[in-house]
């Protein structure tokens, strides 16, 4: 609803429409990315495991966010550059990060110590938001909201954000619930 009621940009016309999902979900990619670091590092410093639970499950919901936002990416550059460019350096940050976030949720499984797995998490999420950051740009906007031409296009990419982030957040709790309870479930099976 957010996206239909929102305002056409004035070169891009309704051309921002895509633009608005894909910002709102790699933000929140990113925030997730930023959260799954810090609970890496409050892992790799206490060792406790409910901090662990906690970092698969928003390393999980991270992932499902960023692989949506490289869809969103592709939608909006046909409706905005008539095709997708994967020579753009943008769009091939975004594709590695995407692949060694993946990386690096499935080998933190097989790792058996905590503070390891805390410390590649953390790590890892430090250089790929770098990464992310100091990609060059070429035909990607430097920063397509702040320089925004209206108050109300930068609202739209609030709300929408905003909504993505409390959708990742509840996401990330029945998760949490649900791993924890097939956890509990195993552990006691074994008993």
């Amino acid at each position: 609803m957010i996206v239909w009621l929102a305002p056409a940009e004035r070169t891009m016309g309704d051309g921002i429409r895509p633009v608005y999902v894909h910002v709102a979900l790699i933000w929140t990619g990113m925030s997730g990315m930023l959260a799954a670091g810090l609970l890496g590092l409050a892992l790799a410093l206490s060792s406790r495991t409910d901090v662990g639970e906690w970092m698969d499950a928003v390393g999980w919901v991270t992932l499902g966010f960023l692989a949506a936002a490289l869809i969103a990416s592709f939608a909006a550059q046909t409706v905005n550059w008539n095709g997708i460019f994967l020579d753009e350096p943008r769009m091939q940050m975004s594709i590695r990060v995407l692949a060694v976030f993946l990386i690096v949720q499935i080998a933190n499984r097989w790792l058996p110590w905590s503070r390891v797995r805390g410390l590649v998490m953390a790590a890892s999420s430090a250089i790929m938001l770098a990464a992310m950051r100091f990609s060059p740009l070429v035909l990607h906007p430097k920063d397509p909201i702040s320089t925004a031409s209206s108050a109300s296009i930068q609202l739209t990419f609030a709300l929408l954000f905003v909504l993505c982030l409390s959708g990742a957040g509840v996401v990330v709790w029945y998760v949490s619930r649900w791993r924890g309870f097939a956890l509990r479930e195993s552990q006691a099976d074994t008993e």
